[in-house]
């Protein structure tokens, strides 16, 4: 699969492709054009979130980060947030641990 071909960059919603799912994980990436956001929500479980291309503001009640490509991030569980694309493409995975591999 090639996210690049995959997925849309549209300013008006996020655009979601499941790169992989079983188990014990969840991974998948997001796209947002300039403006778009990914509504308040909250994750039952760790996740790593890996910026690939543009810049997001991942935003929380009481603080906000800017993430440039390149960055990663630990995402809370169970905290509130949201994301806002920045640039005209902004791309990012999420790696959720769903449970341990035994």
């Amino acid at each position: 699969m090639n996210l690049i071909n995959t997925i849309t960059f549209d300013s008006q919603k996020p655009n979601v492709a499941i790169i992989k799912k079983n188990d014990h994980i969840k991974y998948f990436a997001v796209a947002l054009g300039k403006d778009a956001v990914l509504q308040k929500h909250t994750t039952a479980f760790p996740a790593t979130l890996v910026v690939l291309k543009g810049e997001i503001s991942f935003k929380f009640e009481d603080r906000s980060f800017h993430l440039i490509s390149g960055d990663t991030f630990d995402i809370p569980v169970n905290e509130v947030h949201e994301v806002q694309g920045l640039t005209e493409e902004n791309l990012f995975t999420v790696l959720q641990e769903l449970s341990s591999p035994n």
